[in-house]
């Protein structure tokens, strides 16, 4: 069976290769991932998560997936992208893929011009 097959109902779809360690293929209704990174910490090494990519359904039924970036120095994870689509929307000559690209700052974040 493929996982990855367009016609069944999942939401979402990850692919993850790892090199040696393995590959990892999977279609699901919601998800997560972290990434970290080792990183010095005054004298210590610590394993930092930079990005975290985070893919949910809307309650109007769009998909939207995120995608933040996080330092020791900030308060709070920053927003870098967040892509919205409307899968269910049929009919139009349009792409139904929105793409927000511009960094969150205290209120949010910005919608990109003429960006789709």
């Amino acid at each position: 069976m493929d996982l990855m097959a367009a016609p069944d109902r999942r939401k979402f779809q990850v692919r993850y290769d790892a090199g040696s360690q393995g590959r990892f293929e999977v279609g699901t209704d919601t998800l997560s991932v972290r990434v970290g990174q080792r990183m010095r910490a005054g004298k210590e090494q610590e394993m930092w998560d930079s990005v975290n990519i985070l893919c949910k359904e809307q309650p109007d039924g769009s998909l939207t997936v995120e995608v933040l970036v996080s330092h020791p120095d900030w308060e709070e994870a920053k927003t870098i992208a967040a892509i919205h689509s409307r899968p269910q929307d049929s009919g139009t000559g349009t792409p139904s893929l929105k793409c927000d690209l511009q960094p969150s700052g205290p209120g949010g974040l910005h919608r990109a011009s003429g960006a789709q």
